[in-house]
């Protein structure tokens, strides 16, 4: 009876008005056309619908967020970079600020004091750095420790480093970018999140590609600014001349001159170059068309005279008489870098000597000359050596009594004393002699004419260069002899060597045959 009764209650719940459903893979759950597999349909239909509606909106709320932050990213990369010339100095800058001794503020006695000098061509400096002169940029050469960069950075200081980014220039083009990215505060892209779905990594360019995306940042950010400022920004890169004279040196310094031609024509960028060595001036004169040269010298001796008296005055209360810094500057000269460290030396005249010596010791160990006895490995170093040596020899014999400035000779003269063009590229980066903007070559210094008049002057030393020059010719000339050994020779015998020329060879030949009259053995 149970049996019966549950199989009745089956029957009216599955087919009666009130039926229950049963899963489609029941086996109780007979299939109906119209009524059960339209509704699974309509049910499947709807679950796709969905789950395609959820996939898109997922999608674009992903592409969305990633465009938002792309957005975002380029606009931080600009704000970054326009932070980077807000008042302010970066650690570069710090670092260069103290190591030029322009901190007056942590200068506890009068002894650290800085011993400046005020330059005639600092009022020039200041203009380029503030933005007053634009439609350049500029090349300051000069020597070692003549004051280039201690000019820029006492501009830099009056307008506590607003709008000006500096950096030093590297050989190796990676080590630039790397410089240059941390001038500007420019990450390259490498810290953007997208890269981490790249396969082939965060960067994929060489350093000069990245230098001009750099570039362009900057150029956008002085576009920007110049809507509410009209000065232009400062881009100061620090001895130019280490940038290699290679093929991939030469294509950074083309990318540089010509951003600069072009923002020196916008008015967007000036761009400051520092430089020691005439090579650059070579690379960039070619094609330059807004380029401004300033060739940086020692200073006067009234000025450097007049301010190392004040100076010795005021931090130790002594007064130097006339003769003693006429007796300073005939050993240092102008030199900046050389007075800054006789004015704090206790005696000056030894101080003086220490340098004098140290640049004749200098002079010596890359110059001096072996005489007749010359190895022939040395040929090629000696070959620069004698040059030098005559070279020194004629600007000594340039020199005129109580005159402050160093003589100096044309660069097309000096190369035809030497005969040879590559060696003053040499000796101008071992800063054995200098040549400045106007191509005169002179000594480095003014102890470096001291080095040059006292090799000169020693006993010997005119016997010494003549016996270099004639080994020297030696050398040469067994290098372009070629030695013919003849053997076997008949017993008071001989040969004779025949010279002609036959048609068809180019040259003449030579015919060795024995000797007319002489009996065979």
């Amino acid at each position: 009876m149970p049996r019966v009764l549950r199989s009745l209650s089956y029957r009216y719940l599955t087919r009666g008005p009130y039926r229950v459903h049963q899963p489609a893979h029941s086996p109780r759950a007979p299939i109906r056309a119209g009524g059960t597999r339209r509704d699974e349909e309509g049910r499947f239909s709807r679950k796709f619908l969905e789950t395609t509606a959820t996939t898109l909106a997922t999608a674009v709320m992903l592409g969305l967020g990633g465009y938002s932050y792309h957005l975002h990213y380029k606009r931080l990369v600009l704000q970054k970079i326009d932070n980077a010339f807000s008042p302010g100095f970066s650690t570069v800058e710090l670092a260069s600020l103290a190591q030029s001794n322009l901190d007056t503020e942590n200068a506890t006695t009068a002894q650290d004091q800085p011993f400046h000098v005020p330059r005639p061509e600092q009022p020039v400096i200041d203009a380029i750095v503030n933005g007053g002169a634009t439609g350049s940029y500029w090349l300051i050469f000069g020597e070692k420790g003549a004051g280039k960069m201690s000019m820029l950075l006492q501009a830099m200081r009056d307008v506590h480093g607003g709008g000006v980014a500096m950096l030093e220039a590297h050989g190796d083009t990676e080590v630039f970018r790397l410089r240059l990215g941390k001038a500007l505060d420019y990450e390259y892209h490498e810290d953007y999140i997208g890269a981490l779905f790249s396969i082939k990594g965060p960067r994929d360019s060489t350093a000069l590609l990245d230098v001009e995306r750099a570039l362009n940042k900057l150029e956008k950010v002085a576009v920007r600014r110049r809507t509410a400022d009209s000065k232009p920004l400062v881009l100061i890169i620090n001895n130019i001349h280490h940038v290699q004279d290679s093929p991939e040196g030469n294509h950074l310094l083309a990318l540089l001159q010509q951003r600069a031609e072009l923002w020196a024509a916008s008015r967007l960028v000036t761009l400051v170059l520092t430089s020691d060595e005439y090579r650059t001036t070579e690379l960039l004169r070619p094609n330059a068309t807004r380029m401004q040269v300033m060739n940086v010298q020692d200073v006067p001796k009234d000025l450097a005279m007049q301010t190392l008296k004040k100076y010795r005055w005021d931090a130790f209360g002594q007064e130097v008489s006339s003769p003693t810094l006429d007796q300073i500057y005939s050993k240092v000269g102008g030199r900046l870098i050389f007075l800054d460290r006789i004015a704090r030396a206790k005696d000056m005249l030894k101080a003086c000597d220490a340098i004098c010596a140290g640049e004749k010791r200098w002079f010596l160990s890359k110059c001096w000359i072996l005489g007749k006895d010359m190895d022939d490995n040395a040929e090629d170093q000696q070959d620069y050596a004698s040059a030098a040596m005559i070279l020194a020899k004629t600007l000594v014999g340039m020199e005129k009594e109580n005159d402050s400035e160093l003589p100096g000779i044309p660069l097309h003269k000096a190369q035809e004393l030497m005969t040879r063009t590559d060696f003053m590229q040499k000796l101008d980066q071992m800063n054995i002699v200098a040549i400045d903007a106007h191509a005169m070559v002179r000594a480095d210094s003014m102890p470096m004419q001291n080095a040059f008049r006292s090799v000169c002057g020693e006993d010997g030393f005119e016997e010494q260069l003549e016996g270099t020059l004639e080994r020297l010719d030696e050398l040469e000339s067994l290098g372009r002899t070629t030695e013919l050994t003849v053997k076997d020779l008949v017993s008071s015998g001989g040969y004779e060597v025949i010279m002609q020329e036959k048609a068809g060879i180019e040259g003449r030949v030579l015919s060795v045959r024995r000797a007319k009259g002489q009996a065979e053995e």
